[in-house]
């Protein structure tokens, strides 16, 4: 027997940009079931995801792992034990489809939270395996290969400070990362009259490299960034402009920001505060080099010489190759490094050559209705041809040798 319901809304991921996920399924319609039992199992299995979200946003680490069997009961202790003091609230597992076939049950779960004092809840999917048991369906095990909550990677410490709330590996000293964020933000509030950002971001810190993987999805490489945005959004209109942020956070990823001196960890936190400002001016069909040469250039992160080294290596992309939005998080090492330098070079050559209101034109263009086009090159030679006066190209061209003059 197999049962629907609608999913989740559509997901952002990425440093300041990504790939939505799939849209809202139509909810199929109801099929008579065999059997008054049959209704019950389904009925049963919301009731178990039900006791499972309230035992974990209440903390009772004995009674979420009463909701599992066998191995899934010592996974489940630690998970609990971990989220405990986090300051979870509006704990839930949304049921989307179920397919239960005797003894055994495979569900497809929407897991959410929210975090008191931050706006908004954040989610993942995840597939779980319930079996029946003499004292009722109890779950077998609970998969995910990316986007894990920080609870069940590891334990957990909650930091609060008056703008952040830091979940970070327990034991681990981040008060530096604590200050360049108080210190990031007072500056995004110089920098940008408007938007403004939120009263309270949540910030989750993975403490290495399989950490970073494990909590976060669709970015390659992330293991080598210093942090990036993830925002979940719903979009609208061929324009794709966003309608609703839902939640913002940001991810640090500890080993190559701990690395970083005081000016660069001011830059990388200045980086992310200007994606997570503009998450709601961001359309999904905005170019990933322009996404990214946003940020750059509002962090002051002028990576123009390490393009012009690219160029003579012949290790440049091309702005039309960068035009995707999930362009730069589907690449990794140096052709992703390559990227961001390049679009640091695209940026700072269209504010000296066009000005500084002309660049965030054409950052705006893409939620025009009135430009045709699905994400992509073509669009955004539209947008660069309109705002710009020049073609795709021509820009691509341009930037390059202006790149070339600065070695």
């Amino acid at each position: 027997m197999r049962w629907t319901a609608a999913a989740a809304a559509l997901l952002l991921v990425g440093c300041g940009g990504g790939k939505p996920a799939s849209p809202t399924p139509t909810p199929a319609a109801a099929a008579p079931a065999a059997t008054p039992q049959r209704e019950g199992d389904l009925g049963q299995l919301e009731r178990l995801m039900d006791r499972r979200a309230a035992a974990l946003g209440a903390g009772r680490v004995r009674a979420y792992a009463a909701t599992g069997t066998g191995p899934q009961r010592e996974r489940d202790r630690a998970a609990a034990r971990n989220a405990r003091g986090l300051g979870l609230r509006d704990v839930a597992l949304v049921v989307d489809s179920a397919d239960v076939v005797g003894r055994r049950a495979t569900l497809r779960v929407r897991s959410l939270y929210g975090v008191r004092g931050v706006r908004g809840s954040f989610g993942s999917a995840r597939r779980v395996t319930a079996v029946r048991t003499g004292a009722g369906w109890r779950v077998r095990r609970e998969t995910s290969r990316r986007e894990r909550h920080p609870w069940e990677v590891g334990p957990v410490q909650a930091l609060r400070s008056r703008h952040f709330v830091v979940h970070a590996p327990a034991g681990l000293e981040v008060a530096a990362l604590q200050d360049a964020l108080e210190d990031g933000y007072v500056r995004m509030g110089d920098v940008l009259l408007r938007p403004r950002l939120r009263d309270r971001y949540l910030v989750v810190v993975a403490g290495g490299a399989q950490a970073a993987r494990a909590l976060t999805e669709e970015i390659r490489g992330v293991e080598s960034l210093a942090a990036l945005s993830d925002a979940e959004v719903r979009e609208d209109g061929a324009a794709k402009r966003v309608s609703e942020v839902v939640s913002q956070r940001l991810v640090v990823v500890w080993p190559p920001f701990s690395t970083l001196g005081p000016e660069g960890r001011q830059r990388v936190v200045t980086h992310e505060l200007t994606h997570a400002a503009l998450a709601g001016s961001t359309s999904g069909r905005t170019p990933a080099w322009l996404v990214e040469g946003v940020a750059l250039y509002v962090s002051e992160d002028r990576r123009i010489d390490q393009a012009a080294q690219l160029r003579v290596q012949g290790g440049l992309p091309s702005l039309r190759g960068l035009s995707d939005p999930d362009a730069i998080a589907r690449l990794s090492g140096d052709r992703q490094s390559a990227a961001y330098a390049y679009s640091s070079a695209a940026a700072f050559y269209i504010v000296e050559r066009f000005g500084r209101r002309r660049f965030l034109r054409l950052f705006s263009a893409f939620n025009d209705e009135a430009l045709p086009g699905r994400a992509g090159a073509e669009v955004t030679g539209r947008a660069v041809r309109r705002v710009l006066g020049i073609s795709l190209a021509r820009l691509d061209r341009d930037v390059r040798d202006w790149v070339t003059s600065a070695l």
